[in-house]
Formats: C-alpha cells, structure tokens, sequence
C-alpha cells in the first residue's frame, strides 16, 4: 500500500488566489519596515522559481512551504533550496 506524504501545517484549501496573493502583498506594503525589490528583480525571481521542480500549483515552495510570490517580493529574503540557493 502506497502512503501519501502530508504537510502538517497546511489546511483543507492549500491552493491560493491570484487574488489572495495580492492582497498579502498589499498587506505587507503598508507595513513600514517591508522592503520589496524592483519589478526587474521579481520578475527574474518569479521566472526562477517557475522552472523550479519543487515549485507545487504554480505557487508553493516545496522547500519551505512559503508563496513564492509573497517570498520573491521581499528584499530580505532568498530561496530557500538546500545547498545551493537559486536566487
């Protein structure tokens, strides 16, 4: 019999909006001490983790469990793969 591996700390709904991102995004914004980086930089973030084969339903690290959209945007933040970091 085959198992299925299970996240522990995720809910029912594991799948994010495009909209749901947004609004964390816009969320974090407004706090004063969340830096984000340029468009440019994102973009070539985002591009990176998209090829990535531990990137599950477009938006979840399979590394650390965070949106990598959300991860992506801050300027204190890095990739999280083990042993070499993609970005």
């Amino acid at each position: 019999m085959e198992s299925k591996k299970v996240c522990k700390g995720c809910l029912a709904s594991v799948r994010v909006s495009d909209q749901e991102i947004i609004e964390a995004i816009d969320k974090l914004s407004r706090l004063k001490k969340i830096q984000f980086v340029s468009d440019d930089i994102y973009q070539q973030r985002l591009e990176i983790c998209d090829s990535c084969s531990d990137l599950e339903y477009g938006t979840t690290c399979l590394q650390c469990g965070c949106i990598v959209q959300i991860r992506a945007k801050l300027v204190d933040s890095h990739c999280p793969y083990p042993k070499n970091r993609k970005w």
